[in-house]
């Protein structure tokens, strides 16, 4: 059984010492911004999470390590300038818009989670002689151990849960972890500093769903575009330690044109991708091409904050273009965006960084042509061998098999070709809606972007 986290050990001292009044009263100032912020919610159950990660970046933290465990999701950073428990109890019960933006980001996170969920948390850092933690009902300070790091600790589990069944609990936890790493992985893998969740590293534009390295979704060009847009952090990953969780058939991943410079800022960022999978036929695997919308991801402090899908035909070659969201008006979240003048010229301002780009794209699957004929040439140089034996007791019959060895040949390698010329023509159109296309958006949810396999 592993360890119990401060977390964890701090309530269960609570509920061993029985139900206490905290030691510091709330004021009555206090008492009525936790009744404004108790209705507070953010977009989505774990959206809470990219607050912490925008919290962590906005603070100029160098990196994030992010700690699963069966009770608690810890994050573990370094400050620049430390905060202090009065400055972060300050912050947690004004309900305005904090000066210091990584206090703004923090205390919005944890609003979700604490008033919203009801989920305990704690948050200690170096030099701290005591733990801020956020029981579920009320904020107290508690012991913790001394740091080298900023630690958060949020608990998996309301107050009311957490009682029942060991077998339920697990499967509790592991549902929740599961449901905090599907939000890091589709929204935080724009982290402009190292983000490492359970050692594995998720910083890198390789990462992004749907339009980065995985079994179905094959990138052909990875940009990082100049302009007179606000800066956009590449993920330091991008070009480094980054290891995709599930790579595609090495053959089509060729379809690559690799990038070697990495700058630390850009107007645009951008991926264009085939989209490929195998199926099954008969007894058979076969790759066919599938259809993908092209979107605009809207970026700050190293999280996607929105996103729209571009007005062009689904196919099975898309774009997805990565921007900077800083200076663009938001809701008080800040995970979406307002739809105003500016935003609409920044969006233009993209499209016309991109489209050059876009225009000297090509696609090419050569690598699996060759593979194909390779192999297509030594089934039908073993079905010659046979041919050649057989002749001498079944002439006939070796006439046949010789017959089908030539055909093996001669065919090996159409399967690829014939997917090469379907690739080209989806970039093809591609490239000729984008010359065309104006900031005139079809918007629509998050969740339909992940309309692949």
């Amino acid at each position: 059984m592993s360890r119990p986290s401060e977390l964890e050990e701090f309530l269960r001292a609570q509920v061993d010492e029985g139900a206490k009044d905290s030691s510091g009263q709330f004021t009555l100032s206090r008492e009525k911004a936790l009744e404004k912020l108790a209705a507070y919610q953010l977009q989505g159950g774990h959206a809470w999470v990219l607050k912490i990660v925008q919290a962590v970046v906005a603070s100029g933290a160098s990196q994030l390590a992010v700690r699963q465990t069966g009770t608690d999701t810890e994050f573990h950073f370094a400050l620049q300038e430390p905060w202090t428990p009065e400055l972060v109890e300050e912050a947690f019960y004004n309900p305005e818009v904090s000066a210091d933006r990584a206090l703004d980001h923090l205390k919005r996170g944890l609003w979700s989670v604490s008033l919203h969920n009801m989920r305990p948390f704690l948050l200690a850092a170096p030099g701290w002689g005591e733990a801020l933690v956020w029981t579920g009902k009320t904020l107290k300070r508690g012991p913790v151990a001394a740091r080298q790091t900023v630690l958060l600790a949020v608990s998996h589990r309301t107050i009311y849960e957490g009682k029942g069944i060991p077998l339920l609990r697990n499967l509790e936890a592991a549902s929740g972890n599961a449901a905090v790493l599907a939000e890091l992985r589709d929204r935080a893998f724009t982290c402009s500093i190292p983000l490492k969740v359970d050692n594995r590293r998720m910083d890198a534009l390789q990462a992004c769903p749907n339009f980065g390295i995985s079994k179905t979704s094959f990138p052909i060009y990875l940009g990082f575009l100049p302009g007179d847009l606000p800066g956009l952090p590449i993920p330091p990953a991008t070009l480094g330690d980054y290891r995709p969780v599930a790579a595609g058939d090495s053959t089509v991943s060729k379809v690559f044109h690799p990038t070697t410079h990495l700058p630390p800022k850009v107007a645009v960022a951008c991926l264009i991708t085939a989209h490929l999978r195998e199926i099954k036929r008969g007894k058979t695997l076969v790759w066919e091409t599938y259809t993908h919308h092209s979107t605009l991801y809207w970026v700050r402090d190293g999280v996607v904050v929105d996103w729209e899908i571009l007005n062009t035909s689904p196919g099975c070659v898309s774009c997805a273009l990565l921007v900077s969201a800083e200076g663009l008006g938001s809701d008080l979240t800040g995970l979406k965006l307002s739809r105003g003048e500016l935003y609409q010229q920044r969006f233009q301002a993209a499209l016309e960084t991109f489209r050059p780009f876009l225009g000297q794209a090509e696609v090419s699957l050569e690598a699996m042509v060759r593979s194909q004929q390779l192999s297509g040439r030594v089934a039908g140089g073993v079905m010659l061998v046979g041919a050649v034996a057989l002749a001498f007791m079944v002439p006939i019959w070796g006439l046949f098999l010789a017959g089908g060895a030539v055909a093996t040949m001669s065919q090996s390698g159409a399967a690829a070709r014939a997917l090469e010329v379907d690739l080209k023509r989806g970039l093809e159109r591609l490239q000729s809606e984008v010359r065309r296309l104006q900031p005139k958006l079809v918007a629509r949810p998050y969740e339909t972007q992940k309309d692949g396999p």
